[in-house]
């Protein structure tokens, strides 16, 4: 580990003759080197003789200059004088590290600490070595994914934020403070967050926001909502994803990514258009086929009866009455009308195969659901109010089938506000739910200000094929009720409602 022939650096021979000292330099765990003012390695510990690849005692007497690659090697005397004349304890390379040569040939960068000591008036350098491969390799792949991150979040437009819980602030970037019209910098509270949301989203991202914030739950946020810019008033469609760190069960962070949608939302838009005017077009097929299918089965027994009871009729007037022919006449009547009730029975039968399927429902859930939908088809412009009670007891229902349901006396309504040329800061669609103890359901209402019905309307509302819209093939009422009955509920329209339009409709409790 040491040099036992000094000859000129004798002067070190006495303070480290000891065995003591040599033994306490060579287990300490970093790399030393013990250096002369004329750059010769008097001693190196194990460690350091691990790190360049060389056995016991062969660093010793090796010039220092030899352990740095040739490239280097014209400016090292010239450093290494400099220091000596302005002797201090210091680092080089400014934390870039710096290039030494192993005895293999190959090359190790390495952080380098500088401490002066004067052993009997002779001047030496301890040199204090720590291979920086791992620690660079892992700034530069950080910097590397930084870069990386940058690029995607430019070329997607994405805006970071990260929600103190427990301040209610929010550090935001550059590009959400773009989103949200906002001067304040990257700091705003969570008040002025949710003041830029649009009124009909704001509910439920707040319901989205606390079922994520739930310790219970996985802590997601992922939600698409508008948000009207405080700067430019333009209303933008925004998707935000986040993540809900906690601490003991707490909420303590949320931090995620925003994103513009409008372009797709637009898209979306289109392809829904195009969607209700093929679907509108597939009603009127299915009608036309329907009733084509309901007038084949009654066509050829209503022909016999007609026929049978000319026939009874013609014999009543002659009076001549043949007891016979009648008597066969007004079977066959009987025979015919029976046969053509068995068909129409087999083929609503064929139509209506299939059981449904119910499930335990939170009513209130498949309300925000249907909306959700709603929001996502642009039912139109209109606020939205809710009132929806809380610890409702479950349902017992098909899901899609109520959804279906609520999504369709909303289109209705909201159609019904756009016939009327109602302001759209006026319209509003307002969506109750409320616990009928006593009847042992649930109720949901769904209401608007809207023209309303006339009692004529109100009669015939449900009827198939009864319409008051220009587009209309009159069958969307009478299957919503269809649908309520065979989940054992009910639909009907407010008679005694003249501000508008409200329907109720009620499902049973899941256990009662």
């Amino acid at each position: 580990m040491h040099d036992t022939d000094l000859d000129t650096d004798s002067t070190l021979a006495d303070p480290l003759s000891g065995m003591d000292l040599y033994e306490l330099f060579d287990a300490l765990p970093d790399a030393l080197l013990l250096v002369n003012d004329r750059g010769r390695v008097l001693l190196a510990n194990s460690a350091a003789q691990h790190i360049f690849g060389y056995g016991e005692n062969e660093l010793c007497k090796l010039e220092v200059e030899m352990l740095i690659p040739s490239r280097f090697r014209e400016h090292h005397r010239s450093y290494l004088n400099a220091f000596f004349i302005h002797p201090q304890k210091r680092a080089m390379g400014d934390g870039r590290g710096l290039v030494l040569l192993r005895q293999d040939g190959q090359e190790l960068m390495v952080d380098i600490g500088l401490s002066p000591i004067t052993l009997q008036g002779s001047s030496c350098v301890l040199v204090s070595l720590h291979p920086a491969n791992r620690r660079h390799q892992a700034e530069q792949a950080l910097r590397t994914s930084e870069e990386r991150l940058l690029l995607a979040k430019e070329a997607a437009g994405l805006g970071i934020f990260d929600y103190d819980c427990h301040r209610g602030v929010i550090h935001c970037d550059k590009r959400l403070c773009e989103l949200w019209g906002s001067e304040a910098g990257e700091v705003m509270t969570h008040e002025a967050f949710l003041a830029a949301i649009h009124s009909n989203d704001r509910l439920p991202y707040q319901v989205a926001l606390e079922k994520a914030m739930n310790p219970e739950g996985d802590g997601r946020l992922h939600m698409e909502f508008r948000v009207i810019n405080a700067i430019d008033n333009i209303e933008r469609w925004i998707v935000i994803l986040g993540r809900v760190h906690f601490e003991s069960g707490v909420a303590k962070r949320l931090v995620g990514i925003v994103r513009d949608i409008a372009e797709r939302k637009m898209l979306e838009k289109n392809l829904l258009a195009q969607r209700a005017e093929a679907e509108t077009f597939f009603g009127q097929q299915v009608a036309v086929r329907t009733a084509s299918a309901i007038a084949h089965q009654l066509n050829s027994p209503l022909t016999a009866i007609s026929i049978y009871s000319e026939v009874a009729l013609r014999a009543v007037q002659s009076g001549s009455i043949d007891s016979d022919k009648v008597k066969h006449a007004l079977e066959s009547c009987v025979t015919q009308a029976q046969f053509a009730g068995r068909s129409l029975h087999e083929l609503l039968a064929f139509l209506q195969k299939g059981e449904t399927k119910t499930e335990a429902l939170n009513i209130n859930e498949v309300v925000m659901a249907a909306l959700a939908y709603a929001r996502d088809e642009g039912s139109g412009e209109f606020t939205l109010s809710l009132d929806l009670q809380p610890d409702l007891p479950t349902v017992r229902a098909n899901r899609m089938q109520i959804q279906k349901v609520i999504l369709n006396l909303m289109k209705n309504a909201a159609e019904a506000i756009q016939v009327a040329n109602v302001n759209a800061s006026a319209a509003t669609i307002a969506i109750r739910t409320e616990n009928l103890v006593e009847k042992s359901v649930v109720m949901v209402t769904v209401q608007d200000n809207g023209p309303g019905f006339d009692q004529e309307t109100v009669k015939h509302i449900f009827e198939p094929f009864f319409t008051t819209k220009p587009t209309g093939i009159g069958i969307g009422l009478p299957i919503c009720r269809a649908l309520v009955e065979a989940n054992g509920g009910y639909l009907w329209v407010d008679t005694d409602y003249h501000q508008g339009a409200r329907f109720h409709f009620t499902l049973p409790f899941a256990q009662s």
